[in-house]
Parts: structure tokens; sequence; C-alpha cells
């Protein structure tokens, strides 16, 4: 009986052995399950950043060219389907070469990123702003016509014009040339409303600066 006892003890110790290292590797199996899902959840988020990166300007944080080159076919597109105008503004602050050779790089910065906030103020929430390059902006506003527009681009003007930037001891002011196309009526792609705008763009500066000039309209009218 005692044998019996001793067996029937080493047999119940066995089985709870066998169970703690069943748990044991249960156990395991989640952390290494947890592990695996914070890694991924980590490598989604780093892949999200660099897409950011990839669509940002570091310094003003509005969108870049790229970004613009994408986004602005697939509006057309669908301006093309559902039948709405697409207006694209150009925008360029006034003598910026000025700005930097007189007050340094650092203070054409700061003017930049006062620029990009008060476009931003102003822009709904499907509007896309982005720097084109250097001191120039470009902004596409779906469905929105191109007199809407104008009165939009006037906002933004006066607005910077007001504007007083402080950088060290020094208060800087500056003003902003806009050129406004939409399409259909001054473009059908991507780079023809670009090159639209540009083109109104350049009037505006060659007129004097700090004014607003509209793209002429196409030689036939376009049909959506």
């Amino acid at each position: 009986r005692a044998a019996a006892a001793d067996l029937d003890g080493v047999a119940d110790h066995l089985g709870v052995g066998r169970l703690t290292d069943h748990r044991r590797i249960e156990e395991a199996a989640r952390l290494a399950n947890d592990h695996l899902l914070s890694q991924l959840g980590e490598n989604q988020r780093l892949q999200l950043a660099l897409q950011e990166q990839a669509t940002r300007d570091p310094l003003t944080g509005l969108f870049n060219r790229r970004y613009l080159d994408e986004t602005l076919e697939r509006e057309i597109a669908r301006a093309i389907r559902e039948g709405y105008p697409v207006t694209v503004m150009m925008l360029d602050i006034d003598h910026f070469k000025r700005i930097n050779d007189t007050y340094g790089h650092l203070a054409g910065d700061e003017m930049l990123r006062v620029a990009a906030r008060l476009l931003l103020a102003h822009a709904r929430q499907e509007d896309i702003v982005c720097r084109f390059g250097g001191e120039e902006f470009a902004i596409v506003l779906p469905k929105m016509p191109l007199e809407t527009a104008a009165q939009r681009a006037e906002l933004w003007r006066c607005e910077f014009e007001a504007e007083r930037v402080v950088f060290g001891s020094f208060v800087l002011q500056a003003t902003i040339s806009i050129g406004i196309a939409a399409f259909p009526g001054n473009g059908r792609t991507r780079d023809e409303l670009i090159d639209a705008a540009d083109h109104a763009l350049y009037e505006a500066k060659s007129e004097g600066r700090n004014r607003i000039r509209m793209a002429a309209a196409l030689a036939v009218p376009a049909a959506l």
C-alpha cells in the first residue's frame, strides 16, 4: 500500500509538472505573440512616418511638390467624373531674395513658416496647400469656382501684407503675388493648370507685385 501511495504521489507530481510546463509554454507563446504584435505596430508607425516625410516639406510642414503632382491628377479625374471645377493657385513671396540677402536665410525661413501658417488658417479641409519650391506655394481648391477662389486669394494677399514678422531686433514685412487657374476653363491636365497659374503669377509679378491675376481662358472651351 505504501508503494502504491508513493506511485500515486509520483504520478500526481508528474501531472502537476506537466501542467506547469504547459502553462509556461502558453505564457512564453503569449509573450512572443505580444512582442511580435508590438514590432508590427512599430513597423507600421515607422512606415507611416516615412510616407509622411516623403510628402511633407520639413521647413513649413506643408505638402511638397511630389504630393501636389500625385493629388492634382486625382482631383482632376474626380472632377471629370463628378462635373465640378478645380482651382489652382500659384503664390510667391515678393522680393524674397532681398529678405535673405538683408537679414539672412533664417529670417527667410521664418517668413516662409509665417506664410504657411496663414495659408493653412484660411484653407478648407479638402484644400491642398503645398510648398512648390523656394518661396513659391501652390494651393489646390477642389469644387471652388474661379471667382470664389479670387476672393480667397485676395484675403490671403491682404492678410499677408498686414503681417509683421518679428525676427530678433527686426520687424519684417512682405507681400505676395498670386496667379489663379481653374479646370476646365484654363487647363484640362495637371501640367496645363500649373502652367496657366504660373503664367498668371508671372503677370502679377511683372505688373508690380502684391496683386492677383487670373489665367486666360483656353482658346477652345473645355467640356467636363
